[in-house]
Parts: structure tokens; C-alpha cells; sequence
């Protein structure tokens, strides 16, 4: 099987010849590995040995790990045209603040940005782009469909080459939470829920209704594989909204992404979200979601559960970092609490369970992939030594 072929045969509940594992490190990581050896001229995915990936879309973010190549860097822009001017408002000898492509004012540690910003790094918000309907109608301008200006001009060469491509191709968006926390903030989406309900189902329609006519034309060219709906609506305890708000002024357009990539032949639908979204699990099912990522281990979002509580979905990560921070004895124990159950259950790519943090040693995380691997079938040419 080739890259494509055992991503789809997991994510179908197939039987793979050898089962994917990932895992992404952030800027920080990186600085400690390259003191513990690692190679500073190589390709992060070429050294570890990941399998191939390729993605359609780009759009303003920050600090995107290495996972599956979701997010192309000359894709389709979905991002807002033209983007805000990037500005530095003022520098102090312990913060910097500035205005983000996205037109969000934020403020964050010097020592942060002097180390190379990941988009990690704590940061505070002071001021979103929207807060009524007119700057809502505003910002709209930037988000006019302008096909020929937001393809590559060299598209015809990209499908080109996607057609003999051997690696699974993601459509990667923002979903309906994630594209209106980005332009009121979350204080000003969830207060804005009750003070103008209207408002927040016209941005969160708009956000599936731009985004797909945009589409329309790369998914008629190009025949993808999966696509992922970057959320990020949970913390420890639970959603940051509850599932009746959700499927209020989210569910609709859910759907509507969903079927537009399922009448695409696009059948693979993930939705990656941070924290325990679980509760919310049911309703991206009805609407047509398929998948969820990263589960993460600290909320309780517990990979081996969810598979007991829904055998048909779709599985990425949920491998506990903290441990992979401790010693081979707990990371043999984290990965057999869960690996081999899963992986014959089908339908699950172990993983990371967001991205891998700096107190996770080289050494460690080579371990990691080499232990999962030969559980996953990986001969031994994809060791890594």
C-alpha cells in the first residue's frame, strides 16, 4: 500500500498493511531537540519518517504543528482578501503588541517573539475586528469570493501533480466557532449569542457558505481525500458552549459543509478540537462529521471510551504526552493501554494528543514512534536510530 491507500483503509475501517502514527513538535521542541542531535538541515518529516501528506487550503494561522500536511502555504486562500496589514503597535521590555492578518490586536512576552513566535505562546487578546452587524458587514468586503486572485497561479500544475500523487490530500477550514470566535472574540461571540442571536447565525452561515463557493472549483478539479474542520471549542471541563447553543446556530451549517464535501466524494469528515468536546460528539454525527481529533488525554477525552461509545468514528491521536515526558517503562504502558485495542478496532490513527511540548526529550520521542510503529506493522527500515 502506498501513503493514500493505508490512510484511507484506517479511516474506512479497513485492514492497512501498516498502521500511520504522527505527532508534531512545536518551535519550542524543536530548540531542545536540536541540542539533543537533531539535525538542523533535514526535513522534520523526512527524519521521522512520517508518512506523506498534502493540503489544498491556506489561511492566516499561527503555529501549526506537522500533522498530515494539512495546510498548504500556496493553497487556496480562504482567508480574508486582502489580508489585515500586519502591524506592530509597541514594543515594552516585556510584551510586544500587535494587529494579526486577521485583524485581531494582541499582546504577548518579548522573550516569546525574540525565540521565534509558534503561535503557542500565551498570549492576551485586547480587540477583535467585528462587534456589531456593520463591522460585520465591513470585514465581509474582505471575504468577496475573487476566484482567479485566491487560486495559486500555477493551480493547473497543482492538480496536475495531485493527480499522481500517492499521500492522502486534505481540505483543511475553519469551523463555524473557530471563524467567529476569529473575528468577535469569544467573550464578544457568546454575549453577542444573547444580544443579537441573529447576528452570530448570519456570521456562522456566512462561514460556510464562503468557504464552500470558494471550494467549489478545487474540489471539481482536484479529487481529495478528507477534509478537517479546525474548531478548537472545548477546554478541560467540557464545550465552551453548550450542545443546545451548538446545534442553535452551528448545525446548519455543519451540514452544509458536510454535504458539500460528501457530494465531492469527499466522505472523510474531522472535526479537531482541543479539550473534552465529547458532549458535542452526537450532533457533529448527525450533521455529518465523521472524525475528531486531537483527543486529548488531560480532559478526559479518552480514546479507548469513545470507540466503546461510538464504534464508527474516526480516531486521531490520543496518545497522553505527559507520559511520553516520563520514561520507557510509561510510555510502553501509555501506548499499550490503547494501541493494539484500537487499531484492530480500525478507524484510529495514534498520535500525539496535540502538539509535542519541549519537555518531551528527542530520545523519548523517538522511542515513542519506534515502540508504536512495530506495534503498527512498520518494518524495521522505519525505525528511527
Amino acid at each position: 500500500m502506498n501513503a493514500r491507500e493505508r490512510f484511507l483503509a484506517v479511516a474506512k475501517f479497513q485492514k492497512p498493511d501498516m498502521v500511520p502514527v504522527s505527532g508534531g513538535p512545536r518551535k519550542a521542541t524543536l530548540e531542545r531537540w536540536y541540542n539533543e542531535g537533531l539535525p538542523k538541515n533535514v526535513d522534520i518529516s523526512t527524519y521521522f519518517k512520517f508518512e506523506p501528506g498534502g493540503g489544498i487550503t491556506s489561511y492566516p494561522s499561527e503555529g501549526f504543528e506537522y500533522s498530515w500536511n494539512q495546510i498548504s502555504s500556496n493553497g487556496v486562500n480562504i482567508g480574508p482578501f486582502p489580508p489585515f496589514e500586519y502591524k506592530i503597535l509597541e514594543k515594552t521590555d516585556r510584551y510586544w503588541v500587535w494587529i494579526d492578518s486577521l485583524g485581531i490586536k494582541q499582546r504577548g512576552f518579548k522573550e516569546d517573539w525574540e525565540n521565534g513566535w509558534s503561535g503557542f505562546a500565551t498570549r492576551q487578546f485586547l480587540e477583535f475586528p467585528v462587534k456589531d452587524r456593520s463591522s460585520f458587514l465591513e470585514i465581509k468586503k474582505r471575504y468577496e469570493l475573487r476566484i482567479p486572485d485566491r487560486y495559486p497561479k500555477n493551480w493547473s500544475e497543482m492538480v496536475k501533480e495531485w493527480g499522481r500523487r500517492d499521500y492522502p490530500l486534505c481540505v483543511s477550514i475553519r469551523g463555524p466557532f473557530w471563524w467567529t470566535r476569529d473575528m468577535m472574540g469569544l467573550s464578544g461571540m457568546l454575549l453577542t449569542m444573547y444580544r443579537d442571536p441573529g447576528l452570530i447565525s448570519e456570521i456562522m452561515e456566512f462561514c460556510a457558505e464562503f468557504q464552500t463557493a470558494v471550494l467549489e472549483k478545487a474540489l471539481n478539479d482536484v479529487d481529495a481525500d478528507w477534509a478537517i474542520l479546525n474548531e478548537d471549542m472545548a477546554y478541560k471541563k467540557g464545550p465552551m458552549i453548550s450542545p443546545r447553543a451548538v446545534r442553535e446556530f452551528m448545525f446548519r451549517p455543519y451540514r452544509e459543509i458536510c454535504d458539500f464535501f460528501k457530494e465531492d466524494g469527499v466522505d472523510i469528515v474531522v472535526i479537531d478540537s482541543d479539550g473534552n468536546p465529547e458532549p458535542l460528539i452526537p450532533i457533529w454525527l448527525e450533521a455529518g462529521v465523521n472524525g475528531v481529533s486531537p483527543c486529548e488525554i488531560a480532559a478526559g477525552m479518552e480514546p479507548v471510551k469513545l470507540r466503546e461509545k461510538y464504534p464508527r468514528l474516526i480516531l486521531m491521536g490520543g496518545i497522553d504526552k505527559r507520559e511520553l515526558a516520563k520514561d520507557k517503562e510509561a510510555i510502553e504502558h501509555e501506548v499499550l493501554s490503547k494501541v493494539p485495542y484500537l487499531i484492530n478496532t480500525g478507524g484510529y490513527f495514534p498520535g500525539v494528543d496535540h502538539g509535542v511540548p519541549p519537555d518531551i526529550s528527542l530520545a523519548n520521542f523517538k522511542y515513542f514512534l519506534n515502540f508504536t510503529r512495530k506495534l503498527c506493522g512498520w518494518p524495521e527500515e522505519y525505525m528511527i536510530p
